[in-house]
């Protein structure tokens, strides 16, 4: 049996959104801001922000060790009925994703903490990306 539209594009985004995540962690974590696995979870600005993100820690001689915390959720589907635009609102833990350097030092001198994230997730070619990422600063949720 299959899924109605409106909750098969929410389980379809909600999984792009957490192979975005995935993907960011396990770049992040090598500094390879060429893999072009992240395009399979995110495109457009998302894509641009996460590449650019990585390759400043590569360049500076940073990786990031841990993972955040993440677990959005629904906030606007258009059309409702059979949705090729999603939205979703999480609030991502970063204090225990932080950067190092190449030897293993912590580079953060600050913990990180709670962010607000929204993320647009939208239908390309039959396939759910992360267009639109926004992370806006610590303690904002």
């Amino acid at each position: 049996m299959s899924l109605p539209p409106a909750q098969a594009a929410a389980r379809d985004a909600l999984t792009a959104y957490h192979g975005m995540w995935e993907d960011w962690i396990a770049m992040a974590a090598t500094g390879d801001y060429q893999n072009p696995r992240l395009t399979q979870h995110a495109s457009g600005e998302a894509l641009s922000l996460i590449y650019r993100s990585v390759y400043a820690n590569k360049r500076d001689g940073l990786v990031a060790r841990g993972r955040p915390t993440f677990s959005g959720s629904i906030s606007a589907a258009e059309p409702a009925d059979n949705p090729g635009r999603i939205t979703i609102k999480d609030c991502s833990d970063g204090s225990r994703w932080l950067n190092y350097t190449l030897d293993g030092k912590l580079h953060d001198t600050e913990p990180g903490g709670r962010h607000f994230v929204q993320a647009l997730v939208v239908k390309k070619a039959g396939d759910w990306k992360v267009d639109v990422l926004v992370i806006q600063a610590i303690g904002t949720c």
